[in-house]
């Protein structure tokens, strides 16, 4: 699941293939897992490089609006990340596992899943300019009109669905860190020239405009465009209407959580949840490597035998929940250090709620890893039915909480809500899998876990003593309680074809 605080627009990212011609389950070219952790390695490596770089610029953008422009801007680019949310409607990772299904076709699956998100992108930015045209969105409103422009745009995203196909995670990479590079020197030309929020969204437009450019050229030598063909966008309709209502759910229960926020507490609260979130936006990129190469070995996964699937939904599984456990504690320990350093003492507040949305980044994690696993075996019907329901509760949770105790307020049911959603996705991806949960070992991540930051808070030391501990102190617990074992690491180095 996404996150409600994106600062770019992007996609989000009993089973059985669309009616059609015969999966074919060589589609995507085979390749070993030490091969796939190579590009995985080198994937990581510049989602950590696009990291710096968007926390850089969301330091600057911070200091120079401060809490209320920061929040007016913020609740800005939520919004048009939700558009883009929705006119996505599951066809990104929809034509993802049809391309890793199927071969010949690929270039008619793609084409097709392009112009159906770019048809669809277009009715969420009419949509989006006539309410900011009616002034629903407040101070935002002419912010938000700018930045609707960039959905379109953004529909060109979902040709990063073949190169993950292809089993090429770097490519989203190379695309993210671009846009990052960019951004970072359109906000710091803008603060340097005293320019207002609107001149900004004007630039973020013109580099949403350069990063499809580039995906475009990019994916001309990994899958090329063919012809769109309505029985195809029949297909793709068939599988991913579920996964719409779902991301509708999503979109309802994380975006419109920001828009409730500032309707009861104003722009300054949303600044101070917003800036918060955004530490989870970057921590995002741990699980997003996991699910990266997950994707395509999953949809063809019902070929494998018994044991080896429950040996990829236990490795998927065990190694979210260390990701997303580890990355939490980190954040707890450094939340006052890293709130004062990167956006200084105006934003004091956003402690607190960062400290929470540590906890709920675990339910991320896991989130990431049940719902890819779902999405890639069809079954996503069940997604559906737990998205809606919680988005219910969530919204009515958010008024409440929101009243009470703004930002952190948000923050405390954005957690419970992540939690649920993420331990529940984990088990419908377990038995589309058939597989055991590997309850115990995620059960001793938790753990682990929670006994790190208890010694945190018994010893107080300099944030970076109390960095370097955590992450010795949960390390070594992990490897002691074999939640992730030198097995596990011989697998993934394996020379073996996937």
């Amino acid at each position: 699941m996404t996150s409600p605080g994106d600062t770019t627009i992007e996609p989000l990212d009993g089973a059985a293939p669309a009616p059609g011609p015969p999966a074919d389950t060589t589609a995507a070219p085979s390749r070993s897992a030490r091969g796939l952790s190579m590009a995985t390695a080198v994937s990581l490596g510049l989602r950590l490089v696009g990291m710096a770089v968007g926390m850089a610029t969301t330091s600057v953008l911070a200091r120079y609006l401060n809490p209320e422009g920061y929040g007016v801007f913020a609740l800005a680019l939520t919004l048009g990340t939700a558009a883009a949310q929705v006119a996505d409607m599951g066809t990104t990772i929809t034509v993802s596992s049809r391309i890793a299904r199927e071969k010949t076709a690929a270039g008619g699956i793609l084409t097709t899943g392009l112009v159906i998100r770019t048809s669809v992108a277009l009715v969420a930015t009419a949509a989006l300019l006539v309410a900011a045209a009616a002034g629903l969105f407040g101070d935002s409103s002419s912010v938000v009109g700018v930045i609707a422009v960039a959905t379109p745009l953004s529909a060109a995203s979902v040709l990063t669905a073949g190169a993950t196909a292809r089993f090429r995670p770097e490519v989203s990479a190379v695309l993210a860190l671009v846009q990052g590079v960019l951004w970072l020197v359109a906000v710091a030309a803008v603060a340097r020239a005293g320019g207002d929020v609107v001149l900004l969204a004007w630039f973020f437009v013109a580099v949403v405009a350069v990063q499809t450019c580039v995906g475009v050229a990019i994916n001309r030598r990994l899958v090329p465009l063919g012809r769109p063909s309505w029985a195809e966008a029949g297909r793709i309709f068939a599988l991913s209407w579920p996964l719409a209502i779902s991301s509708l759910a999503v979109m309802a229960y994380y975006r419109l959580g920001s828009v409730i926020l500032f309707h009861l507490q104003g722009a300054a609260e949303v600044g101070y949840y917003s800036a918060a979130y955004k530490f989870l936006d970057v921590a995002q990129l741990g699980p997003a490597m996991l699910v990266a190469p997950l994707l395509p070995i999953v949809a063809t996964s019902l070929s494998m035998d018994a044991h080896r699937r429950n040996l990829i939904f236990s490795l998927a599984a065990r190694t979210g929940a260390v990701v997303g456990a580890g990355t939490a504690v980190l954040l707890i320990a450094l939340a006052p250090a890293l709130v004062a350093y990167l956006y200084g003492d105006d934003f004091a507040p956003a402690v607190t709620p960062l400290i929470l949305l540590a906890v709920a980044f675990v339910g991320v994690t896991l989130g990431y890893v049940g719902t890819t696993i779902c999405s890639a075996l069809g079954v996503v019907r069940p997604i559906a039915v737990l998205t809606v329901s919680v988005a219910v509760v969530n919204l009515a949770a958010q008024f409440w909480a929101c009243a009470r105790w703004g930002a952190t307020g948000a923050a405390a049911v954005a957690a419970a809500t992540e939690f649920v959603i993420g331990v529940a996705t984990c088990l419908l991806a377990a038995r589309a899998m058939t597989s055991r949960p590997p309850v115990r070992e995620v059960a001793s991540v938790f753990l682990v876990g929670g006994a790190t930051i208890l010694v945190l808070w018994l010893v107080r030391l300099p944030w970076p003593a109390e960095a370097a501990l955590a992450a010795g102190v949960f390390g070594a617990a992990v490897l002691l309680s074999r939640a992730i074992t030198m097995a596990d690491l011989r697998r993934v180095l394996s020379p073996r074809a996937l």
